[in-house]
């Protein structure tokens, strides 16, 4: 299976919306015939133009009303956050009334639209554009000033509400460029939170004291950050150890209570020298536990790492894991057994599904260095109701070599999962990691890497094939370029 390979971020593919048939002439004659003659059109109103998105949020439809004597609209949507990417239309000129774009999260739009006036009515283009800004920014709840400590913070402004499953997501915005502190752990107590910089570009620093980290009880994120986790040697992000059991508050439809999900996003978290996440051996399992477009560097010690794993689940699981376009780099003289370890006993209808359903574990365009010994993952218990979806990664001295078959729990799948692999990297000891019956593919690169400075941390592929078919993690490509 060959997939598209649009690694960049590809900017505002426009498509014509149509809300009648289009003339042979490219404009809808129909819709804009009027007895409008004459006259100096006006750009539609900013207060009238509609925004909306789909129903998955991928996409968003711009609509604007109809403008009598019209033949059609100029039209040019700029993204704020990339704006060397601004990239606007279909064509100039939409002979319609509404646009559907890409729609991205957390991203600030502008538009730009003017009326182009019917000539064979006498009619004349509006002399003035109007210019309509839109967001995908979730609105916050509050400002955290710069130079908080975030502990003390919550503790003097706890998060609203009685919390639970099906409470209020709270957003707390960090200012751009600012520096905050975490100097205990910060327990939000069943509560929904999302941490994140207000500025996509400029990312706020976050430095966790010894001790210090995030205990989860319910969907939690962080987004658009710099972490340093070096002074620490707890978790990163430790799941609630419950002494009362949360019944009543937590979702817990079978075996486990469900956590909708934990985000890693757009972060760069460094010095993290035990686990990243641990379950406190409690009966907790996230539906989508998502790390995105991160940057974490390992620098573990072995007393620090909690049941053997980087990403350790003793008392649970996790329902749909997703980590991409992130590298994970190792720089510590120990390490971690195991990258992501569930409880041999999670499984999809100990979830709350049935077995005809499945858990997904996908692993698209990353970069791993140095990461895990010995073993990768434990799926003994979720291979048969598994989808594994592999695709355009770069592991690098990770494990014992053997990925695919640490994946898919030696392989042992039954007809209700899947392995789908497609042009990874399996470097191992200056050599190409066979990957025997377990990546059957037939797409493995089998070019050395040959980062550029990795002791640096400069991950940047130079091997023929990661070039030609742009592995790993894409930040390492748009670094180059």
């Amino acid at each position: 299976m060959k997939r598209h390979l649009m690694l960049s971020f590809v900017l505002m593919v426009l498509t014509v919306g149509f809300m009648a048939s289009c003339a042979t002439d490219g404009f809808d004659d129909e819709s804009f015939s009027s007895d409008v003659r004459n006259t100096q059109l006006a750009s539609p109103v900013s207060d009238e133009i509609t925004v909306t998105p789909n129903a998955d949020g991928s996409r968003q439809t711009i609509a604007w009303p109809l403008v009598k004597g019209a033949r059609g609209f100029e039209v040019k949507i700029l993204n704020v956050n990339n704006p060397e990417q601004a990239v606007a239309v279909v064509d100039s000129i939409v002979d319609g009334y509404s646009v559907t774009i890409a729609r991205e999260e957390d991203t600030n739009y502008e538009l730009t639209i003017r009326t182009l006036a019917n000539a064979k009515l006498g009619n004349s283009d509006a002399q003035e554009a109007t210019k309509k800004s839109f967001t995908t920014f979730a609105e916050s709840y509050a400002l955290i000033p710069d130079g908080t400590d975030l502990y003390q913070y919550f503790l003097d402004n706890p998060v609203p509400g009685d919390g639970g499953s099906d409470s209020e997501e709270y957003i707390y915005d960090l200012v751009a460029g600012g520096s905050y502190t975490v100097s205990a752990p910060i327990d939000f107590n069943y509560r929904k939170v999302m941490i994140r910089t207000s500025s996509k570009s400029n990312y706020a620093s976050l430095t966790l004291a010894e001790g210090a980290n995030f205990i989860v009880s319910n969907d939690f994120s962080l987004n658009y950050m710099n972490i340093d986790c070096s002074a620490t040697s707890k978790p990163f992000i430790e799941l609630l150890k419950y002494d009362t059991d949360p019944d009543g508050i937590m979702s817990k439809p079978k075996n486990y209570y469900l956590i909708e999900f934990v985000r890693l996003m757009n972060c760069k978290v460094t010095g993290v020298n035990g686990s990243l996440v641990y379950d406190n051996n409690k009966s907790w399992a996230v539906v989508n536990f998502i790390i995105k477009n991160a940057m974490i560097q390992m620098s573990t010690t072995a007393s620090n790492i909690k049941n053997e794993s980087f990403i350790s689940f003793q008392g649970g699981g996790v329902k749909d894991f997703s980590i991409v376009n992130s590298t994970v780099w190792q720089t510590g003289d120990e390490n971690s057994k195991y990258f992501l370890r569930y409880n041999n006993s999670i499984r999809i209808d100990r979830l709350g599904w049935t077995t005809s359903d499945h858990t997904t574990l996908t692993y698209n365009h990353n970069t791993f260095y140095k990461v895990s010994s010995g073993q990768w993952a434990n799926y003994s218990g979720i291979q048969n109701y598994t989808v594994y979806d592999l695709a355009y990664n770069i592991w690098y001295d990770c494990a014992d070599g053997n990925i695919a078959r640490r994946m898919m729990g030696n392989g042992r799948m039954g007809n209700n999962g899947a392995f789908n692999s497609d042009y990874n990297t399996y470097w191992y000891n200056g050599a190409v990691a066979d990957q025997a019956n377990y990546d059957t593919s037939a797409t493995q690169l089998t070019t050395d890497p040959a980062f550029v400075d990795p002791a640096n941390a400069n991950f940047t592929p130079t091997g023929a094939q990661q070039v030609e078919w742009k592995a790993g993690d894409p930040r390492w490509f748009a670094t180059a370029e």
